[in-house]
């Protein structure tokens, strides 16, 4: 009975053996740590195999399954929408084609949820990280979630590590194409996000990027922003969009609600930028690719980050789509007043072409008291202040100056302004960029002439910008030059260190650098569309010195020159030495009004109304404090405009009873927003503008 009773177990043993063996390893139920965390309005828990993170005013759900992470829920907490479509053909968010793949099995090692802040670069967020280890590709993957309060998005990023044994040879690098049947088919890369929504209801879906090398787009016939809006469904074949920073699916009549997904990256329209993939919109979702690593890039010694993806839901149309988008982005990439509110001059602005000899201490020392009159911030020294400029390797990041810095920072001190450096980033040496940071007080840095083109450039220059930004906490940034054609930074990552740079406008020389007011209103009025202006540094010249052979600058004034630049970070790119006294009187009105109201734009979200600049346009900004029920105006009557008057649809205030001040003239008046928006504005003069403030009363 013994021996029998033996032998039956193990027969029976071997059996369920078998049986083991024989049933797909995601049928194996794996459960997640049981957690509970909140962050204000954040939360996120775990129950069994479901993890779930919410901000307050999106949720969203993961599967614990045999190959990852799958999202199974994506919810609007105002509207209770769920987003996501039940039937899924994809087991994890994530791939890699020829390693790990639709049913490639993933040991769960761990998941870690703590309260974080980047090392104080940004605000607090609770970070969500999950562990898995795939044996047959030789890999460790981390996906990573960072959740902030009261965000309408979350944002989402992969790490991976290779383990012994891992073979990148054979593993695609980065988006291909194949003959299918005679016509070109797109071949994914990686796959880093993962979204089952519905495209077989009525949607339509908008495709938006902005272009690098702005100084080469200073011309009506080169828009900074590409935008595409694609109609039809449902989507049968996959969209392939590669140049797109971000898309928004947009559902319902005039697509009133919607999903909007940002590639964190440094792509921009006419640059792909180091592996950063395409949207896929078909009939399984939307899919979002590239790694931003090449396989060989993968190393054992540490975790590499991916570009990371924004998941963010809206409601209110294309207007609403754009306060989510940059509600979000002021998440991610906060503004600080004390580091990031100035007004900038620039050095080389009066160059023609060249500004090194506005680098002088000669020039420099003039020209401090000047700034200070006018109400001038900051003082940055742009190319020309270093030794042996532009000397290759003997070029040297320290000050050419017989007594270095002394003069000059005693100037400084005694009219109240502070200093910013240019730096040609590639070629600076971190040992000499902490020197000048610490004897000439350094507030902002001009980033130029940097080439990013593998993971270890984008590593090692972060690293060094962190290490100086932390040594002065929160009294040093940079701000990123995207000129020229080389891979730099783009428009939706690394702000968290500052701001961009945008577009050299010049005098004389060369001429498509030439200031023409009516482009430059026009890519201004296009760049914050989806981009917050407060991130954005502008160049504003002296519209009398300009060519009027290649521009009608000379017939502007001053102010309204300079009102062009007041919603983003305006950048002084002239000489106060060659202003008249008119022009000098203009300005200094203006920056005296704008400083009293600056810190309150800041808080402000910016959006185009009016038409298009084109030159006989109404058009302008409405800055807009969503949490306070008030905001600005700026609005320009351009100069072959013939209408005195114009209707103008605004945002957000339909139906509303607003208080209305001109700033300019301390004027005030009460007026109603009519239903469809549409409120009545009078400019007498063309070529002349309008600085408003409102507040909601009713």
């Amino acid at each position: 009975m013994i021996l029998f009773a033996t032998l039956n177990k193990r027969i029976l043993c071997k059996i369920f053996l078998l049986l083991a063996l024989s049933i797909p390893s995601s049928l194996f139920s794996q459960t997640l740590p049981q957690v509970k965390k909140d962050l204000g309005k954040v939360s996120v828990v775990v129950v069994g195999d479901t993890l779930i993170t919410s901000t307050g005013n999106i949720e969203r759900k993961w599967v614990l399954n045999g190959q990852g992470l799958r999202t199974v829920s994506l919810r609007d907490v105002s509207t209770n929408k769920e987003w996501c479509k039940p039937e899924q053909g994809l087991k994890s968010d994530w791939d890699l084609p020829g390693a790990i793949g639709n049913g490639t099995k993933a040991e769960f090692v761990s998941l870690d949820v703590r309260k974080a802040n980047d090392d104080q670069f940004i605000n607090d967020y609770l970070e969500v990280i999950t562990q898995f280890r795939y044996d047959s590709a030789r890999l460790e993957l981390q996906h990573v979630v960072w959740v902030f309060p009261d965000a309408p998005g979350i944002r989402t990023q992969l790490r991976v590590k290779a383990l012994d044994g891992f073979k990148p040879d054979g593993l695609p690098e980065d988006e291909t194409t194949t003959n299918y049947f005679g016509s070109t088919k797109a071949v994914p890369s990686a796959r880093s996000e993962y979204l089952p929504l519905d495209y077989s209801i009525q949607n339509q879906r908008r495709y938006w990027g902005y272009y690098n090398d702005p100084g080469n787009r200073h011309d009506q016939s080169k828009d900074m922003l590409k935008e595409e809006v694609v109609v039809g469904y449902p989507v049968f074949q996959n969209e392939d969009i590669h140049w797109a920073n971000g898309v928004s699916s947009e559902y319902g009549a005039n697509g009133k609600e919607g999903v909007v997904v940002v590639k964190e990256s440094h792509k921009c329209v006419n640059q792909q930028g180091h592996y950063t993939g395409s949207f896929y919109v078909g009939p399984d979702g939307l899919k979002v690719t590239g790694w931003g690593l090449k396989p060989d890039e993968i190393v054992k010694d540490r975790f590499r980050e991916c570009w990371a993806n924004w998941t963010i839901v809206y409601t209110g149309g294309n207007d609403g789509m754009q306060l989510a988008l940059k509600r979000f982005d002021r998440k991610r990439y906060p503004v600080y007043p004390e580091r990031d509110i100035m007004i900038i001059n620039d050095t080389w602005g009066p160059a023609n072409p060249g500004g090194a000899q506005f680098a002088q201490e000669d020039y420099l020392l003039k020209e401090i008291p000047l700034l200070a009159d006018l109400g001038i911030d900051v003082l940055r020294i742009d190319d020309g202040w270093q030794i042996n400029p532009w000397g290759g390797e003997k070029e040297i990041f320290r000050p050419s100056y017989p007594d270095k810095w002394d003069n000059i920072t005693k100037a400084c001190k005694e009219n109240g302004l502070k200093l910013g450096l240019w730096v040609a980033i590639q070629r600076a040496k971190q040992e000499d960029l902490l020197k000048n940071l610490k004897e000439a007080q350094v507030v902002t840095w001009k980033v130029d002439f940097d080439h990013l083109n593998n993971r270890a450039a984008f590593e090692n220059r972060f690293k060094n910008i962190r290490e100086i930004m932390q040594s002065a906490w929160m009294k040093t940034q940079f701000s990123f030059c995207p000129e020229y054609a080389d891979p730099r930074y783009g428009w939706y990552y690394a702000k968290e260190y500052g701001s961009i740079y945008f577009q050299n406008i010049q005098e004389a020389l060369p001429e498509h650098l030439i200031m023409v007011p009516y482009h430059v209103l026009r890519q201004h009025w296009l760049m914050c569309k989806y981009f917050n202006s407060n991130k954005l540094q502008v160049l504003l010249q002296n519209p009398k010195r300009v060519d009027g052979r290649y521009s009608d600058a000379p017939l502007h004034k001053h102010d309204y020159c300079f009102a062009m630049g007041l919603p983003f970070i305006p950048v002084f790119f002239q000489s106060t030495q060659y202003l008249d006294m008119e022009g000098r009187k203009e300005l200094k009105d203006l920056i005296s009004i704008y400083k009293k109201n600056r810190e309150k734009m800041f808080e402000c979200y910016t959006f185009p109304i009016g038409d298009v600049p084109s030159n006989e346009s109404w058009s302008g900004f409405q800055m807009l404090n969503d949490e306070k029920t008030e905001g600005f105006f700026l609005l320009f009557r351009e100069i072959h405009n013939m209408e005195p008057n114009k209707t103008i649809q605004v945002k957000f205030l339909a139906g509303k009873k607003v208080q209305i001040m001109n700033l300019k003239t301390g004027d005030s008046v009460q007026s109603y927003v009519a239903q469809d928006g549409n409120i009545s504005f009078e400019i007498k003069n063309p070529a002349d503008y309008l600085y408003l403030y409102y507040k909601v009363i009713s």
